[in-house]
């Protein structure tokens, strides 16, 4: 038996009143954090990394009471991986937001002309139960380095590792207070802080994300969404076997299944179909799954109670049509623990090839024609990530690039989040703008365009009155010869 898990909301939803408060003191703290100069931003978000960095311990055990997630997992793909983007944001900074020049008509020469980034203000996160810590802690960092205050709206089944960065934060003693903070509940909560903020960023179904771009829409505001995926790994005959089934088996269990970008679907070319599979029917047998507090486990449990549901009628329908489940059995329903399933000789009619089942299932189907398929997945919905298996690379990538989604690997899977310079996010129906890159620390930002009039002093501009038709004709000379 895991810890027990929660089944209901484990906490009360701050009340509107509270809300309001919160995005009262977000603004008033964002007003004394954008006359921080940037060097001063970048010194305080170190300073305070290396602040949690002393309480490493208590921050994993937080993490891991609310997720049930293996210790490794949580230093590798919430801590190590924030101090990644935390890193990549504070050594770019300088460069990404310094005053851009921009060229200009030679006939303005005595002009300058540039952009600068201006802090939007108060920008809310809308942020998932899978990754509690990542999410939060990695996209508040560009928000904050940019000149905005923040305010999380984490998800209601993980907030105890959002309001202990929280916690933290203020007890840093480096900011304004009320610069980062966070407000707790369902729904209504995230309703209240969309309709209260200058940006949005939400990472989520794809259901709650068109909600929240109408909401976003109404005010005029930008959002930014990560939303549902149904990674597609394709496994060309030549592919190196060894490594492909060990990140087809990483790529899905990792988490438990409870990746936006982990593989959910596998699609071989036949003539591999067997060795592929009884490759992975090898790998899984190797996963370990037990209470281990160290590193002596692989897989963890479920976060959100309504996802083993989905689990179940995942594997349920696949073996009522026809498919070859190995698992598929809920190992602790209190607990939340499944057991790593593959369903075998899947087909397009399955509920786990069409729906996103983040959980521990992995679909596995053989196929004739790689090209074919790769059209037929364009027309999906889904777009996120992708991947393609060859030893032929020049096809890999030609297949690869070809794909509709937002991250494509060969031989490669999950390695974006690692590349931060690399934008973060997905096609179609899977979300709107990216995190990370350049761009991930702009987008935080009001682009100001800028122009200064150097010389002469007090001379009018010869295109101002009094219109004039030998003006006319010069300027227009000038303009064409620019």
């Amino acid at each position: 038996m895991r810890d027990p898990v929660p089944h209901s909301v484990p906490v009360r939803d701050h009340s509107s009143q509270e809300i309001a408060d919160r995005l009262g003191r977000g603004r008033e703290a964002q007003a004394h954090w954008r006359a921080y100069s940037l060097s001063q931003r970048v010194r305080a978000l170190r300073a305070f990394h290396e602040f949690l960095r002393k309480d490493r311990e208590r921050l994993i055990s937080v993490i891991r009471e609310e997720t049930g997630k293996p210790r490794a997992e949580i230093e590798a793909m919430e801590l190590d991986a924030a101090e990644m983007i935390l890193k990549f944001f504070t050594r770019g900074a300088h460069r990404i937001l310094r005053d851009r020049a921009v060229p200009r008509p030679w006939v303005l020469f005595n002009k300058r002309a540039y952009v600068r980034y201006a802090p939007r203000g108060l920008v809310g996160l809308v942020t998932p139960w899978n990754m509690p810590y990542l999410i939060p802690f990695g996209d508040a960092v560009p928000a904050l380095l940019s000149g905005n205050a923040v305010v999380i709206k984490p998800s209601e089944w993980t907030t105890k590792t959002v309001l202990y960065l929280e916690d933290r934060f203020n007890a840093c003693g480096l900011f304004p207070e009320g610069l980062l903070q966070v407000c707790v509940g369902g729904g209504t909560v995230g309703k209240a802080v969309v309709e209260g903020v200058d940006m949005v960023l939400f990472t989520g179904s794809t259901a709650t994300g068109r909600k929240i771009a109408r909401a976003a829409a109404e005010r005029l505001i930008p959002a930014v969404l990560e939303l549902g995926g149904k990674h597609p790994m394709i496994v060309a005959k030549d592919a190196p076997m060894k490594r492909a089934s060990k990140a087809a088996v990483w790529g899905r269990f990792a988490n438990s299944g409870q990746i936006c970008v982990g593989v959910e679907r596998i699609f071989v070319e036949r003539p591999a179909y067997r060795e592929f599979c009884e490759a992975l029917e090898t790998e899984l047998k190797a996963l370990r799954q037990n209470a281990d507090d160290g590193y002596g486990t692989d897989l963890g449990r479920l976060i959100f109670p309504g996802q083993l549901a989905v689990f179940e009628r995942h594997a349920a329908d696949a073996a009522e049509k026809g498919a070859r489940v190995v698992g598929g059995k809920v190992l602790d329903r209190e607990g939340l623990v499944a057991e790593p399933t593959i369903v075998f000789d899947a087909t397009g009619d399955m509920l786990c090839m069409r729906e996103e089942t983040f959980g521990p299932l992995l679909a596995v189907s053989p196929v004739d024609n790689i090209d074919a398929t790769v059209r037929a997945l364009n027309d999906e919905s889904f777009g996120l990530a992708a991947s393609v298996w060859t030893r032929d690379l020049r096809r890999g990538e030609a297949l690869a690039v070809s794909m509709q989604s937002g991250l494509v690997g060969v031989n490669d899977l999950l390695t974006h989040y690692a590349v931060c310079a690399l934008p973060f996010g997905g096609m179609k129906q899977s979300g709107l703008g990216r995190r990370h890159s350049d761009d991930g620390l702009r987008m935080f930002c009001e682009q100001q365009s800028v122009i200064v009039h150097e010389f002469p002093a007090n001379q009018p501009e010869f295109w101002w009155f009094p219109y004039a038709r030998f003006k006319s004709a010069i300027l227009s000379w000038l303009l064409r010869a620019s």
